[in-house]
């Protein structure tokens, strides 16, 4: 349970969105279905009308339906069927999440799939960056969960390493609270987000074709 947080890659085709491309997918999802559910509608199977599906690209995108990995998945051991290869993976990485909502999504906080651009990875990538060169390490305490005391939630701390001076991280890539959205600290495990950022978006930029792939961010907890 907690914030898990997507960028995947799918095979850009007319001018389908991120939405009409998980529609296709699991309209294909559905064209597979068990015999014992060969009864069921697509509204039944998976709460998606039919007739709502961009019939106009499903055969383009057929070829394209083949097993898929998360970007957790280095090893490619988790695969199934489907239309997005993941390209990066985050857990409670609540500032990032943040950034995308408020720049990707116009503020609405939906779990949907929205389109990323290139130049906005960019952009976040030029954001991370400079955090990463204005936020020094220091030893002291850090958050490490939360147990139960007299029935209130209390945070646990331990030694670590937090950010000496987290002005420039709290101006242009603020934490965010949220449900299991982890910690609001600005500390070594911050500095990780940021990191691995960096390298997942150098990562796409440097692997992608923005005119003939597109780039989606999802989110959900």
């Amino acid at each position: 349970m907690g914030l898990d947080m997507y960028l995947d890659k799918a095979k850009r085709i007319g001018n389908a969105t991120p939405n009409e491309i998980d529609m296709v997918s699991s309209y294909l999802d559905y064209l597979l279905r068990p015999s014992k559910y060969k009864d069921s509608t697509m509204k039944e199977w998976c709460g998606i009308d039919e007739k709502d599906v961009n019939m106009e690209v499903v055969d383009s995108y057929r070829n394209e339906y083949h097993t898929k990995y998360g970007g957790w998945d280095t090893e490619k051991k988790y695969g199934w069927l489907g239309l997005w290869d993941g390209v990066a993976y985050w857990r409670k990485a609540n500032a990032i999440h943040k950034w995308f909502v408020e720049n990707v999504q116009d503020g609405v906080d939906d779990c949907g799939r929205y389109e990323v651009t290139k130049e906005q990875l960019q952009e976040l990538l030029k954001i991370c960056l400079m955090v990463k060169e204005n936020s020094k390490l220091v030893d002291g305490k850090v958050a490490n969960g939360q147990i139960v005391e007299n029935g209130k939630w209390t945070t646990i701390y331990e030694d670590g390493m937090h950010i000496e001076d987290p002005s420039i991280a709290m101006e242009f890539l603020p934490t965010e609270n949220g449900f299991f959205f982890g910690s609001t600290s600005y500390d070594q495990w911050y500095l990780e987000d940021i990191n691995y950022t960096i390298g997942a978006i150098n990562d796409v930029l440097n692997t992608t074709d923005f005119d003939k792939e597109i780039i989606s961010y999802c989110a959900s907890w």
